[in-house]
């Protein structure tokens, strides 16, 4: 019953990421906030879809149902739930940092953020793999 509650709730979230993509997109056509529209509909259709398809081939794959139900294990919510929390904290003092030099170092907002953007993921996912050799 468990896994059944998990796989509904999950479908329902990847709908709803669809929705919001495909909404974004419409606004984006009839040219409302254009540039943000488009991130936001580049940002949830893939999403939505993806984990839309990951979800469905699981009911009937029983291998993909079983990485699924992982990570669901109390290790895996432990060691993401450290690693988010040390991932904010250096992206939390690295933004603070970056504004206390902003006088000194002259990069444009743009290329902060693009670099902020990909620098909290790598800095995740590292701390990801470095915990689950730790635990």
């Amino acid at each position: 019953m468990e896994r059944d509650e998990y796989w509904n709730r999950d479908m329902i979230y990847s709908v709803i990421f669809i929705l919001v993509g495909i909404a974004a997109w419409i606004f984006y056509v009839f040219g409302f906030e254009k540039s943000i529209m488009f991130g936001i509909a580049i940002g949830f259709l893939p999403t939505g879809a993806g984990s839309f398809l990951i979800f469905r081939k699981s009911k009937n794959h029983s291998g993909l149902a079983r990485n699924l139900r992982l990570e669901k294990e109390e290790r895996n919510i432990f060691i993401n739930s450290k690693a988010g929390h040390t991932a904010f904290w250096i992206s939390y003092w690295y933004i603070v940092i970056v504004s206390v030099f902003s006088n000194v170092i002259n990069v444009s907002m743009q290329r902060f953020s693009i670099f902020t953007l990909l620098l909290m993921p790598i800095v995740y996912f590292l701390f990801v793999a470095i915990y689950h050799r730790k635990y």
